[in-house]
């Protein structure tokens, strides 16, 4: 019964997603003179325009030490630029780098009294110079509402909302912030995301886990270090404006516009406003993960629950809908290929999960990761795992199996997508991160088994990296 609750739900969210289609001429893709890459997709049914811009906020631009650092500038440049926010641009600059070497002092010494008022007579010079709310509010006079930072795993997006009129006004504001940053009170920006981090670390159980397969499956990538407990380290201002431009330069940007708009006009506006940039070329990209030509084990003690993790260093998927539902099938829950092959060995509950890509990184390139806990025991648990990955390929999966997978990504599509704001949002972090892909109208028909079997054989021909958790 659950099961026909389920397709008669995905039947109607696709009938609905359907007919918001009929509503939407076909998306408009180009690139701006600066570099910054566009998507245009006019819809009829909406009288405003969602404006994404999907930016990278990973590790690879980050220093050892400030993972994080990316996400935390980004939430600061709403606080505005040297244009729009500062009472004397040239004297507020002094006054944030004397900020800036108050807290490397407090670094140094944090238990001293003078230090301490330092840093606190420097911080009340700097608010006198800077209105960290202006920005915000020129924005609503144009107008543009709802400006927020969305973070999504391996993004940030900027997204906001305004109208079809004032998009060469919006589109001003948002060159003006990539190029006069000045990140004002990006330390307060910076513990935020420093405690988010260290909160989310503590509360899920397998974190240690995640954390010894990373360091090696990938040692040299910077993504390895997403998955550690952040430290304690301050970034000083240099280095968040570095990462800032890196993150920020128009050849690392995707601007997704949905709603009431004419394509040509807009197209017309938008390559005058996005001319140039003054910001330093980005570094080369980051190498893909090496292939790992050995199996690697390691065990971790502690966790509060008997566990193991397993990653394949992944080929080129090609698809992402290939990949997700070639996770979901592998080992997404107790219907899974690798759940059922558990609950046949008396393991009933065993809880199983599958992501890839993981870590998000542009092109997909990274880990297949397969992860599963046992409170009954862990006792040959990695070597029942890792057989039941890779029987998995035996035969091709079955039709009523694909076909609920298939649902189920269908579903989330759809959902996501019904709402042009997160549609926004998805398409322009699509793009950063599967730069290759045209944008995506629809969700797939049809899933081939033989796809599934073919990337999961490629995948489990690699070697792979093996880790238990014990308590």
């Amino acid at each position: 019964m659950r099961r026909q609750v389920e397709a008669f739900a995905a039947a109607a969210l696709l009938c609905a997603g359907a007919g918001l289609a009929q509503t939407r001429a076909e998306p408009t893709a180009f690139t701006a003179p600066d570099g910054s890459r566009f998507v245009l997709v006019p819809d009829a049914a909406a009288p405003v325009v969602q404006w994404a811009v999907a930016t990278p906020a990973d590790t690879a631009d980050e220093p050892p030490g400030l993972e994080g650092l990316a996400v935390a500038v980004a939430r600061a440049s709403l606080g505005g630029t040297w244009t729009t926010g500062s009472a004397d641009p040239r004297r507020e600059r002094t006054a944030l780098e004397a900020l800036d070497r108050a807290y490397a002092e407090l670094m140094a010494a944090p238990q001293d009294a003078a230090v301490q008022q330092r840093l606190t007579d420097c911080d009340a010079a700097a608010r006198q110079l800077g209105d960290p709310a202006a920005y915000r509010r020129v924005l609503a006079t144009l107008p543009a509402h709802r400006l927020d930072v969305v973070v999504r795993e391996g993004c940030s997006v900027l997204v906001l909302t305004t109208v079809a009129q004032a998009i060469g006004a919006v589109g001003a504001r948002l060159v003006e912030r990539r190029e006069q940053q000045a990140l004002r009170d990006f330390e307060s920006a910076w513990r935020q995301e420093v405690m988010f981090r260290r909160g989310r670390y503590d509360a899920e159980p397998g974190a240690p886990v995640r954390a010894e397969l990373l360091a090696l499956a990938m040692p040299d990538h910077p993504a390895s270090r997403a998955a550690e407990r952040a430290g304690r380290g301050m970034p000083n201002r240099a280095q968040a404006l570095a990462v800032f431009g890196a993150t920020q330069h128009p050849s690392r940007s995707v601007h997704v516009l949905v709603g009431g708009l004419d394509p040509v006009a807009a197209r017309t506006i938008l390559e005058q406003t996005f001319a140039a940039t003054a910001l330093p070329a980005p570094a080369a990209a980051t190498p893909p993960v090496r292939p790992i030509r050995s199996m690697r084990r390691s065990t971790v003690p502690g966790v509060r629950v008997p566990m193991v993790a397993l990653a394949w260093v992944l080929p080129d998927a090609g698809d992402p809908f290939v990949l997700a539902a070639a996770a979901r099938w592998l080992g997404g829950g107790p219907d899974s290929s690798v759940g059922r092959a558990l609950g046949r060995q008396n393991r009933a509950s065993a809880t199983v999960a599958c992501s890839a890509p993981w870590p998000a990184v542009v092109g997909g390139r990274s880990l297949l990761l397969v992860e599963v806990q046992d409170p009954s025991g862990g006792a040959g648990l990695g070597d029942l795992v890792l057989r039941a990955c890779r029987d998995s390929t035996a035969a091709p999966p079955a039709a009523a199996d694909l076909e609920r997978g298939l649902a189920a990504l269908q579903c989330h599509w759809t959902l996501a997508n019904a709402d042009p704001r997160w549609r926004a949002q998805d398409l322009a972090r699509a793009a950063v991160l599967w730069p290759r892909l045209p944008p995506r109208e629809a969700p797939p028909e049809r899933i081939e088994a033989t796809a599934i079997v073919d990337l999961l054989a490629r995948t489990f021909a690699g070697q792979p990296v093996v880790v238990e958790g014990r308590p």
